[in-house]
């Protein structure tokens, strides 16, 4: 067949034309996407800015409500107790009565400013009996500091609340006479209760389905979760640390519970005081925290129980600290060249040796130490 040659060189100008135009076409759309990823990005970072000076402001509010308090509580007590994870104090309304619950050395004490009342005994021993009903819910609502702190967070944006779960502090048995003491002070009554030896324990069992579920849900083992929770705090679901942490698994807003609630939800939020004493969230947010430092930061080391141990120890020391121990810097995958050399008792031992501070070196034996306790007592 003869060949047509203009038709031919027609043919070659529209496919030129309608390249030139696919390929202009392309660079408006390459455009626009990049501006559109550059606009988003600014959001994020203005977002993020915004989202940290909010809680820097918060905090600072909440210091001054610290403060403020701890004045008012000088005015009766030589001391302002004002507890720590495994401890928790309250007070009531006329701050005449001070309530501890030890959960860490199982001890109640309860004092009351009463020099002068004749019936303070029986008050104390009634105010026994109402502690060790109280659920979390009650003693939130109690706790004049918590309610203050609760209220400047409400005006706080980003923060995420949630209500409380009406959890039991205690696991109530019956009040054994043998274990109770009352004596009298300068100025007044102070009761001490000794909870059962056990009395550890038996918490836990209020927190082993949550455990479960969790650990199902996000590939762990619920031994795990027990032994983080009873090191963190001793099953107190009301615990509160300086840094500012919460609840039965010791999260900190800031950090842990930004990734984890973006994890959970794709949302950035900081988690209110509220949000995690209410135990079934603090423990869905722990155990995605566990989740993302073992499958996610950690992922590099190959065996499973060496990587164990490094997210027990960066739970509580950040799994950059955890590579400094190895490297000297927060790279993790340079550190999991080495890890992965090394069997995961050498693993251990060598944490337990060289992590910067000794909290977590502490950490990681008690957790490794309760995770066994929790695998036999409840056959998991």
């Amino acid at each position: 067949m003869p060949i047509n040659r203009p038709h031919i060189l027609s043919l070659l100008f529209l496919s030129s034309s309608l390249l030139s135009g696919s390929d202009e076409a392309f660079e408006q759309f390459k455009n626009s996407q990049e501006q559109e990823f550059a606009q988003k990005k600014t959001h994020f970072i203005d977002y993020k800015k915004a989202e940290e000076a909010a809680f820097a402001q918060h905090l600072e509010n909440e210091r001054r409500e610290i403060a403020a308090y701890t004045k008012k509580i000088e005015q009766y007590w030589p001391k302002a107790e004002l507890g720590n994870p495994q401890k928790l104090v309250t007070y009531s309304n006329d701050l005449k009565t001070q309530r501890i619950i030890d959960f860490q050395n199982n001890t109640l004490s309860i004092s009351q400013i009463s020099p002068e009342d004749s019936d303070a005994k029986e008050k104390l021993l009634q105010n026994l009996d109402a502690t060790l009903s109280l659920d979390n819910t009650q003693a939130f609502n109690e706790n004049e500091l918590e309610q203050n702190i609760n209220k400047i967070s409400q005006t706080t944006p980003f923060i995420k609340h949630a209500k409380l779960d009406g959890q039991k502090l205690l696991d109530k048995t019956e009040t054994a006479p043998q274990n109770i003491s009352i004596v009298k002070n300068e100025k007044g009554y102070q009761l001490t209760y000794t909870l059962p030896k056990d009395a550890t324990f038996k918490r836990s069992s209020s927190y082993l389905v949550p455990a479960k579920a969790n650990a199902k849900r996000f590939n762990l083992k619920a031994q795990w979760l027990l032994a983080i929770m009873h090191t963190e705090s001793s099953f107190n679901p009301l615990a509160r640390s300086h840094i500012p942490a919460y609840g039965l698994m010791q999260i900190v807003p800031k950090s842990a519970g930004i990734d984890s609630y973006y994890f959970l939800y794709n949302e950035r939020r900081l988690l209110s005081a509220s949000y995690l004493y209410n135990t079934h969230k603090n423990i869905e947010t722990g155990s995605a925290y566990l989740h993302i430092l073992y499958y996610k930061y950690l992922a590099s080391i190959k065996n499973p129980t060496s990587r164990l141990y490094c997210a027990i120890a960066g739970y509580n020391t950040g799994a950059g600290n955890v590579a400094r121990a190895f490297v000297g810097t927060n790279s993790v995958p340079k550190a999991a060249e080495i890890i992965n050399t090394m069997s995961p008792e050498s693993v251990y031992a060598y944490l337990l040796k060289n992590l910067r501070y000794d909290e977590p070196k502490h950490y990681l034996k008690r957790v490794r130490e309760r995770t066994l306790s929790y695998e036999e007592l409840y056959q998991l």
